[in-house]
C-alpha cells in the first residue's frame, strides 16, 4: 500500500495552528507544537529568526512568572516554559536541517531500485552510499503494528525530518499472532515546482523471510500516563520517533520502530542502566559514549537540555550520525518529573557538510593554484579578499596591511602597488566602471613583492542578485611580463629591422607577385624622389611606368627584358643598369631580386636591391686607364722586368725583355729551362744556386752575370729581385729587373787601369817628397855603421885586441845595416808595381809600420800621433803594401790639416771591431772637410800643389778589399777619416 503525503505551505499550516489552539484551551499547551513545527518547517530568513526569537522571550517570560507566583498560575508557567523549551529544541533542529544545501538530498528512485553503482565516494564519518541503499534489517526485534498506514507514517516522518530516504526490513506481528517479513520505503522527491513531495510504501515480503525463526523480542513500551511519555508521544507523530525517560535518566518509552531499527528493546536499554552505565551503552559508537554519558549526566544535574550530534549503531551494524534533543518536564513546583526527546537522522546532512567543505576546500586550492591573481570587491569597489598566489606575489599577510588613514583601500592598493605613470588612469578606469556598473580590462605595471614591477592583465565583472543588483566583484590579473617584454623586444627588433632597411646604404624595394611595385624603403625614396604609387599611369602597369621613367633609356630594354624573364621563370634577377636619381643625374647601380617562396613553392613576393656602384664604375674604369698606362710605360721602360711565383716559376716578362731575348716566357717550363738559355755556362750554376736558394729563403737576390740575346752575345747584367708579401707575411709572387750593365764593366775595367797608372803616378810624386825622410832614416843607420866600424877597428888594433868589444860593435854594424835594408826595401815596395798578394793578419802590424815612417815626418811637423788598437782583433785579408799606402795618405792628409792649427796638434787613430767588420778612424784637429761630397772625387783638391788623387785611390783599395771609406765632422773641430774591411770568415765562424 502507498500513502502520499504532501505539505503544502498554507493550508497545514492554518489548520495545524487552529487544532493546536483548541487543544492548548482544552487540554495543554503542548498542543500548539504542532503549528509551531509547521510555522518552523515553513519559515526561512528573517521569519524563522522572529520565531527563534519569540520561543526564548517566550521561555524567559514563563520562567519569570513560575519564579514570582504560587499555585495554579505557576504551574500552566511551567508547562509554558517546557512548551517554549521544546519549541526552541524544534527550532534549533530546523535551522541546522536547513542549513544543509540542497545537493544533500537523496534522488528519488523506485522502490525496486538501488543506488546507483558510481556514486561518489562516501564521507567517513557514516556509512558509504552502497551501505545506505540496503535495507535497515531488524531481524532480531519485531514491531506489532496493526495495519501498514502506522509503519508507513512513522517511516514519512523519520525521512521527512531527515530529509534522507528511508529504506527497512522488519517482523512486523499478524492479528492471527503471527510475523510476517516485510519491506518499508520512504523517500523524498523534489517537484518541478519546488514542492517537496514524500513517498511511502510497506510490502509484504515474507518468501524473503530470512533463514532464522521470527523474533522472540518485541519492541513494547508499557502503558504510562507521565507527562514525558505523553510529550514522546506527540514528538512520535511528528518525527516518527521519540524517547521518555523518568526524572533519573532511566528510559521509560522509545517507538517501536526506533526499538527496531536499533535492534534494541527497551527493557535493554533500561538494563544497562540499572547496570550503572547510560542508556546510550547499547547503541552509541565506542568513541562517542564517554562524550555522550558525560553530557547526559551534566543534564540530569543541571536540568539544562541535551543537544549533541551522535553515531547510533543500526539493526544492520552500521553507526550512522544523529542528532538528539532531550528536554525535562517539570510539575507545578518545577521539579523535574522526566525527559523527552528525539532523534533526527542527520547522515545526509553530515555528508552534505563533509562534500560541502571538501568543495570549499579544493575551490580555495583551485583559487590559490590557479595561475591568476584573484581578488573579491565590494559592489562599491573596495577590496575584501586576495587569494594567495596574488598575496605571495605583493608578499602581505593580509589585505588589511595596504590600509591607509584618510583613503579608501582601493585608492591606497593602487597608489601603493601600480607603476605610478599607470594609476592615475586605473584608478580613474576603475571608478568609473564600478560606479557604472561595467565590466572593464587593462593592462598594467604592478609592483612585486622583491620591488620590480610586472605587467598584468586585469579583468573585472561584477555579480548581481536575481534583482540585477550587484553583489560583488570579481577580478583577476595575468601575469603577461613576459608577454609584454616579448612584445617590446619583437617591437624593438621591428623598428630595429626598419632603421637597418632604411639605413643600409642600398635601393631596397619589393614586388608582388606578379612583378608590381609594392614598396620602396625611404634611401630609395630619397634616391628617386618619388614613393612606388608615384609611378602609377592609365594605361600602363605600375612596373613598366616605373622602369620607363628611372631606368636610362640604354639600359632600359635589356633591364626590362631581364627582370621580365625572371618574373615568368622564377630565375634571381641580376644586372648593372644606369638609374635615374631625383636631380636627373644617372647613376649605375648593381641590381638584384630573389623570390620569396612559401612552403608549397609559390611565389609569395620579390625582394630586391639595387647598390649604388657609380663611384665602382668610374674607379674600375680610372684603374683600366692607369694599368694600360702602367703596362705601356713598363714596356717603355730601358729595363726588362719580370715576375714569379711563389714558389720562383716565372710567369712574366715585360715586351722588352721579350724582344731582346727572341721568346716569351711560356716557352719553358720551368726556372732551370730558362737560365741554361740565358745564362753562360761559367755563371749557370751560381746563378741557379744563388736564386733557388733566396727563392725557399724569401731574401732578396742581387747577382751580376752574363747574359745571352736573341743574337747570341753574352753581356754582362745585374739581376734583382724582391719578394711581394700579404698582411701575414706569406709571399705572394716575386718581381724582379734585370739591368745591362756591359758599359758600366767596360767602365770599371778602364777605370781600374787608369787609376793603377795614376797610382804608380803618385807614389812617383811622392818620392820626391819623402826622399828626405828616406835619407834621413837610411842616414841615420849609415853613420851609425860607420861609427861603429871606426870602433871595430880601434878594439882590433888595440894591444891586445880587444875582441869581445868588437864582436859587440860588429852586431851593431849588422843591426844598423839591416835597419837600412828594411828602409830600402819599404821604399820599393811602396814604388813596385805588382799582382795584389793578399795575406790574412791583423791590422796592428800594418799600423805599426805606417806610423813609424810617418814618425819622423810627424816629429818634424810636430804632430803628436795617438794611437789606441783594441785586443784581440780577428783576422784580416788585405794587401799589406796597398792597406800601407792608405794609412800613410790618410795620416798626411790629417798632418796637412793641422798645419795652419796654433794650438796642440793631434793625430788620433782607433782601430775597432764593429760587427763583421774591422773599423779604423783617423781623426784630426783641423778646419774640418769643406767639400765632403767632392772629396773623394778624382782631380778634386783643396791643396795648392796637389792632384786631387790621393783619397780616390784610398777609396778604391779600400773597396777593392769589400770595405768603405768615408769621412765625418769632428766635435768640435777637425774631421775623421774612416774605413772598415770584413772579418775573414773562419774568424767570423
Amino acid at each position: 500500500m502507498e500513502a502520499i503525503l504532501s505539505q503544502q505551505r498554507i493550508l497545514p499550516t492554518v489548520a495545524a495552528f487552529a487544532v493546536g489552539i483548541a487543544v492548548a484551551s482544552l487540554i495543554h499547551p503542548f498542543g500548539l507544537l504542532a503549528p509551531i513545527v509547521a510555522l518552523f518547517l515553513f519559515a526561512s530568513g528573517r521569519a524563522e529568526l522572529v520565531l527563534h526569537v519569540a520561543s526564548a522571550i517566550g521561555l524567559a517570560g514563563s520562567l519569570l512568572v513560575a519564579a514570582l507566583f504560587e499555585g495554579h498560575a505557576r504551574d500552566l508557567a511551567v508547562a509554558w516554559a517546557a512548551f517554549f523549551a521544546l519549541a526552541t529544541c524544534i527550532g534549533a533542529l530546523f535551522a541546522t536541517r536547513a542549513s544543509a544545501p540542497s545537493s544533500a538530498q537523496t534522488m528519488p528512485a523506485p522502490i525496486q531500485s538501488a543506488m546507483p553503482d558510481e556514486a561518489t565516494s562516501y564521507p567517513v564519518i557514516g556509512p558509504t552510499l552502497l551501505e545506505k541503499a540496503e535495507p535497515r534489517h531488524s531481524p532480531f526485534v519485531g514491531i506489532p503494528v496493526e495495519d501498514d498506514r502506522i509503519s508507513a507514517a512513522l517511516l514519512a516522518a523519520a525521512s521527512f525530518w531527515g530529509g534522507t530516504r528511508f529504506h527497512m526490513r522488519y517482523w512486523r506481528s499478524h492479528a492471527d499472532g503471527g510475523y510476517r517479513w516485510v519491506e518499508s520505503r520512504s523517500e523524498p522527491l523534489r517537484e518541478p515546482t519546488g514542492t517537496r513531495l514524500w513517498s511511502s510504501i510497506t510490502a509484504d515480503i515474507d518468501d524473503q523471510r530470512p533463514g532464522h525463526e521470527p523474533p522472540t523480542r518485541i519492541a513494547f513500551n508499557p502503558p504510562s500516563d507521565d507527562d514525558a511519555v505523553h510529550a514522546a508521544k506527540i514528538v512520535e507523530k511528528l518525527l516518527g520517533n521519540a524517547w521518555a525517560f523518568d526524572a533519573a535518566g532511566r528510559p521509560t518509552y522509545l517507538t517501536p520502530l526506533g526499538q527496531t531499527l536499533v535492534a534494541t528493546t527497551l527493557e535493554e536499554f533500561q538494563a544497562a542502566v540499572d547496570e550503572g552505565h547510560t542508556f546510550f551503552k547499547r547503541t552509541a559508537h565506542p568513541d562517542d559514549y564517554d562524550r555522550l554519558s558525560a553530557a547526559w549526566r551534566h543534564s540530569l544535574q543541571t536540568g539544562d537540555p541535551f543537544f549533541l550530534d551522535r553515531r547510533i549503531r543500526r539493526a544492520s551494524g552500521i553507526h550512522e550520525w544523529n542528532r538528539t534533543g532531550f528536554v525535562p518536564t517539570r510539575d507545578r513546583q518545577g521539579r523535574i518529573t522526566g525527559w523527552y526527546g528525539a532523534t533526527i537522522d542527520l547522515d545526509a546532512h553530515r555528508i552534505a557538510e563533509a562534500e560541502l567543505r571538501d568543495r570549499e576546500r579544493e575551490l580555495s586550492q583551485l583559487v590559490n593554484m590557479v595561475p591568476v591573481h584573484i581578488r573579491r570587491m565590494t559592489p562599491q569597489g573596495e577590496p575584501t579578499f586576495f587569494n594567495k598566489r596574488l598575496m605571495d606575489f605583493l608578499g602581505l599577510g593580509d589585505v588589511a596591511d595596504l590600509d591607509k588613514p584618510g583613503m579608501s583601500r582601493l585608492a591606497a592598493i593602487i597608489q601603493g602597488l601600480v607603476h605610478p605613470d599607470d594609476a592615475p588612469s586605473l584608478l580613474g578606469t576603475a571608478r568609473r566602471c564600478f560606479a557604472a556598473g561595467e565590466p572593464f580590462s587593462m593592462k598594467y605595471r604592478m609592483r612585486r613583492a622583491d620591488g620590480a614591477y610586472c605587467w598584468v592583465d586585469t579583468r573585472a565583472e561584477p555579480l548581481r542578485d536575481e534583482g540585477g543588483a550587484i553583489v560583488q566583484w570579481y577580478v583577476v590579473s595575468l601575469d603577461i611580463d613576459d608577454e609584454m617584454r616579448a612584445q617590446q623586444a619583437l617591437h624593438d627588433r621591428e623598428r630595429e629591422l626598419s632603421q637597418l632597411v632604411d639605413m643600409v646604404p642600398s635601393l631596397l624595394w619589393r614586388l608582388n607577385p606578379d612583378g608590381e611595385p609594392s614598396y620602396f624603403n625611404k634611401r630609395t625614396i630619397d634616391f628617386l624622389g618619388l614613393d612606388v604609387a608615384d609611378y602609377d599611369k592609365p594605361g600602363m602597369s605600375r612596373l613598366a611606368a616605373t622602369l620607363a621613367a628611372i631606368i636610362h633609356p640604354d639600359d632600359a630594354v635589356g633591364v626590362t627584358e631581364g627582370l621580365n624573364h625572371s618574373l615568368v621563370t622564377g630565375e634571381p634577377f641580376s644586372m648593372t643598369y644606369r638609374l635615374r636619381r631625383a636631380d636627373g643625374v644617372y647613376r649605375w647601380v648593381s641590381g638584384r631580386a630573389e623570390p620569396m617562396r612559401d612552403e608549397s613553392g609559390r611565389i609569395i613576393q620579390w625582394y630586391g636591391l639595387a647598390h649604388d656602384i657609380d663611384d665602382q664604375m668610374h674607379a674600375e674604369a680610372a684603374i683600366r686607364q692607369s694599368e694600360r698606362r702602367l703596362q705601356q710605360m713598363i714596356d717603355a721602360v730601358p729595363v726588362y722586368i719580370l715576375s714569379f711565383t711563389a714558389s720562383g716559376e716565372p710567369i712574366y716578362v715585360n715586351k722588352r725583355y721579350q724582344d731582346y731575348l727572341g721568346f716569351s716566357v711560356p716557352s719553358f717550363g720551368s726556372l732551370e729551362e730558362q737560365l741554361l738559355a740565358i745564362i753562360h755556362p761559367d755563371d749557370f750554376a751560381e746563378v741557379h744556386r744563388t736564386l733557388s736558394n733566396c727563392f725557399q729563403a724569401g731574401e732578396p737576390f742581387l747577382m751580376r752575370f752574363r747574359r745571352r740575346g736573341k743574337d747570341g752575345v753574352y753581356l754582362w747584367t745585374e739581376g734583382r729581385a724582391e719578394p711581394l708579401r700579404d698582411q701575414d707575411g706569406a709571399i705572394v709572387q716575386w718581381y724582379g729587373v734585370s739591368l745591362d750593365i756591359e758599359d758600366e764593366r767596360r767602365a770599371q775595367e778602364a777605370l781600374r787601369q787608369a787609376s793603377a797608372k795614376l797610382a804608380q803616378a803618385t807614389q812617383a810624386a811622392s818620392l820626391a817628397e819623402l826622399s828626405a825622410s828616406i835619407a834621413h832614416e837610411v842616414n841615420q843607420p849609415l853613420a851609425a855603421i860607420v861609427a861603429n866600424s871606426y870602433a871595430c877597428q880601434r878594439w882590433l888594433s888595440a894591444e891586445p885586441p880587444n875582441v869581445e868589444r868588437a864582436k859587440i860593435t860588429v852586431e851593431r854594424v849588422i843591426r844598423d845595416a839591416n835597419s837600412a835594408a828594411d828602409v830600402v826595401s819599404r821604399v820599393r815596395a811602396l814604388f813596385k808595381q805588382s799582382v795584389e798578394t793578399r795575406t790574412s793578419t791583423v791590422l796592428p802590424g800594418v799600423l805599426t809600420e805606417a806610423r813609424n815612417l810617418m814618425a819622423e815626418e810627424a816629429a818634424r811637423r810636430r804632430v803628436r800621433m795617438d794611437v789606441d788598437v783594441e785586443d784581440n782583433l780577428p783576422l784580416v785579408a788585405f794587401d799589406r803594401v796597398q792597406l800601407q799606402q792608405v794609412l800613410i795618405n790618410l795620416i798626411r792628409n790629417g798632418m796637412d790639416a793641422m798645419d795652419s792649427i796654433a794650438g796642440d796638434r793631434t793625430l788620433a787613430v782607433r782601430v775597432r771591431r764593429m760587427g763583421d767588420v774591422v773599423r779604423t778612424e783617423i781623426s784630426d784637429r783641423g778646419r774640418g772637410v769643406e767639400f765632403p761630397d767632392r772629396i773623394f772625387e778624382p782631380f778634386f783638391t783643396t791643396k795648392q800643389n796637389g792632384m786631387g788623387m790621393g783619397l780616390a785611390i784610398c777609396r778604391t783599395i779600400v773597396e777593392s778589399h769589400g770595405g768603405r771609406l768615408w769621412a765625418e765632422e769632428n766635435k768640435p773641430q777637425g774631421a775623421t777619416f774612416i774605413f772598415t774591411l770584413p772579418i775573414e770568415e773562419k774568424a767570423v765562424l
